[in-house]
């Protein structure tokens, strides 16, 4: 299997861009300011997500200045992005619980 790396470094924006999203949407939505446990869980998913496409950064930076292997980039842009997935998981799947007990009749 062949990887070029214009295939990496877009896998890595997408993912990038997907974790800053998340981290804007629940820096400004006020989620993150509550002090209940969901709200830590979830605070501490958005942290993990952040940090590994940090990991994923630094990654690619290094194969861009020739220090890095090209394996260890596409690993943890793999990475970024199977945390990416499942946190957008993990959100819908709050938002289909939350509608569903707002549909149920009082």
């Amino acid at each position: 299997m062949t990887v070029s790396a214009n295939y990496a470094a877009n896998a890595y924006s997408t993912a990038l861009k997907a974790t800053e999203a998340l981290e804007k949407n629940a820096k400004t939505s006020g989620a993150l300011e509550d002090t209940g446990e969901f709200t830590k869980l979830i605070s501490g998913a958005i942290d993990s997500v952040s940090k590994t496409g940090r990991n994923a950064e630094s990654t690619a930076l290094d194969v861009a200045q020739g220090k890095g292997n090209l394996v260890d980039l596409v690993t943890t842009i793999a990475e970024t992005e199977v945390a990416v997935e499942t946190l957008v998981t993990t959100r819908d799947r709050v938002i289909s619980a939350y509608r569903d007990i707002m549909n149920m009749p009082i």
